[in-house]
């Protein structure tokens, strides 16, 4: 087989160019988008009797009570993989002793409320862009408009206020399910007792390190439930358009969850 030729100059520069564009459309999307969900957002503030509780109460059972075991089963086990090799590598410094101190912290605040949120993105953020980009391949979106219905109000609300409601309860199952695992591995290979370990974990969590936890839940249910949403809206009206617009909505929303909490840990450094 012929190796491929490598790309010209031209070739090069018209990529770039063509990123650019596509960089471009999505700031706009995300402004328009930004825009019609701020309006939703005030006219549920001022008129909280016009919030849809049912579609709120529906999308909080399907986003939380559906993940809630794999959640739990993936802090335990993270906290099990954290304590062992934490022990393994604390063991060569003769300080195995500081092995609750680095579990309780590390899973409070980082690991807990990032997981958290990429199990949400995977499962609820591509589940808003397909059912999005579905009602608007069927012109369902298109109908509610003619009729004078808001979309922000009846599509978009419900799912961003449902997901910022159980964001911080499933961070918190995560950080108690992290933490027992820790445990597990702690008492079993170090000889210490559940009363000693349990002890100093409430002593060395303090209470920024929850705060740190619960703050980066909101803003990472803020970027999962927006960017689900603005996929499935600017999705294309076929089947292959709601396909990619459920990928896009995962790949985009890990990427920036990854990237604030990079942000928020560094402020959340400074500000310590």
């Amino acid at each position: 087989m012929n190796a491929r030729s490598p790309r010209s100059l031209k070739q090069l520069c018209i990529e770039v160019a063509d990123s650019a564009i596509a960089l471009r459309d999505d700031l706009c999307l995300f402004c328009t988008f930004s825009r019609q969900l701020g309006k939703a957002t005030l006219d549920a503030i001022r008129h909280p009797r016009k919030i849809r509780r049912y579609d709120v109460y529906y999308y909080m059972d399907n986003c939380g009570s559906d993940a809630m075991p794999i959640i739990a089963l993936l802090g335990f086990l993270i906290g099990v993989i954290l304590a062992f090799q934490a022990i393994v590598q604390l063991r060569r410094f003769g300080v195995e002793s500081y092995v609750v101190n680095l579990v309780g912290t590390v899973i409070v605040t980082e690991l807990a409320p990032l997981v958290t949120a990429v199990v949400l993105a995977g499962r609820t953020g591509s589940s808003f862009a397909a059912e999005l980009g579905t009602m608007k391949a069927d012109e369902e979106i298109d109908a509610m408009v003619t009729m004078g219905f808001d979309p922000g109000r009846f599509l978009l609300f419900p799912k961003m206020l449902a997901l910022l409601l159980i964001m911080p309860g499933l961070t918190i199952i995560s950080d108690v399910c992290g933490i027992a695992g820790g445990m597990v591995i702690v008492c079993s290979m170090l000889q210490v007792s559940t009363g000693e370990y349990l002890t100093k974990t409430f002593e060395i969590i303090q209470p920024i390190d929850l705060a740190q936890g619960l703050v980066k839940s909101f803003v990472f249910a803020v970027i999962v439930a927006g960017i689900g949403c603005m996929k499935g809206l600017n999705a294309e009206r076929n089947a292959q358009g709601v396909g990619r617009s459920a990928t896009s909505a995962v790949v985009t929303s890990i990427f920036l969850i990854v990237v604030t909490d990079a942000i928020l840990t560094s402020c959340f450094g400074i500000a310590s």
